[in-house]
C-alpha cells in the first residue's frame, strides 16, 4: 500500500504566499529530547554505517558509545543520559524499545537503499551470493523502514561517507 504524504488540497486567499521553517521553528520537541537526555540514538539496517558514525560522533562530542544486545539492556540504556546509543534493527523492532526511542534523545535513521546495504555487507562479511543478500535486505528494509520512520527525529543519507554524516548529525544535535 502506498500512501501519499500530502492528502489534502487547500484553497488560499494569497496564491503567492509561502511558508518556511528554519532552525528551531515548530521543532521544540526535538530540542527538548536532547536537552533532557543528551543522547544520540543511531538506527538503521546492517551496512548503514551506524558503528562508523558512532565512533566519529564520540570523538567530536565526547560521549561514550553503547550498543545494547538485548531488549532489556536497550530499555535500560534508553532511560539513561549522555550516550551515543547504537541500536540493531532487531531491537528497534521490539515494541518495548520502539516506545522509548523518540523521547530518549535525538534519533537518527541512517537511510540507504537495499542494493547499497547488501553491497557493503557482502564486502564486509565476504558474502558470495550478493544477489540473495540483496533480496534479503530488500525484504528487511520493507519491514523496518516504516518502524524507523515512526521513531526518528532526523534522516541521515547513509550513502554518504561517515565523515559527511557526522557533520550533518552534529548540525542537528545543535538544533
Amino acid at each position: 500500500m502506498i500512501k501519499n504524504m500530502i492528502d489534502k488540497i487547500y484553497d488560499v486567499d494569497e496564491s503567492d504566499a509561502t511558508a518556511s521553517y528554519g532552525k528551531g521553528e515548530k521543532r521544540e520537541d526535538y530540542a527538548d529530547a536532547w536537552k533532557e537526555t543528551g543522547n544520540a540514538i543511531l538506527l538503521g539496517l546492517p551496512g548503514s554505517g551506524k558503528a562508523a558514525l558512532a565512533v566519529l560522533l564520540a570523538e567530536r562530542i565526547e560521549l561514550d558509545i553503547i550498543t545494547p544486545v538485548s531488549v532489556g539492556e536497550a530499555v535500560e540504556i534508553l532511560g539513561g543520559e549522555k550516550k551515543i546509543i547504537v541500536l540493531d534493527d532487531s531491537l528497534v523492532e521490539a515494541p518495548a524499545v520502539q516506545s522509548l526511542i523518540h523521547g530518549a534523545g535525538k534519533a537518527f535513521y541512517l537511510m540507504a537503499d537495499s542494493k547499497t546495504l547488501a553491497a557493503r555487507m557482502a564486502e564486509r562479511d565476504s558474502v558470495e551470493d550478493s544477489e540473495q543478500l540483496w533480496r534479503d535486505m530488500s525484504a528487511r528494509l520493507a519491514v523496518m523502514e516504516p518502524i524507523f520512520y515512526s521513531v526518528l527525529h532526523f534522516l541521515l543519507p547513509a550513502v554518504q561517507t561517515p565523515e559527511v554524516m557526522v557533520d550533518d548529525a552534529l548540525e542537528k544535535v545543535a538544533y
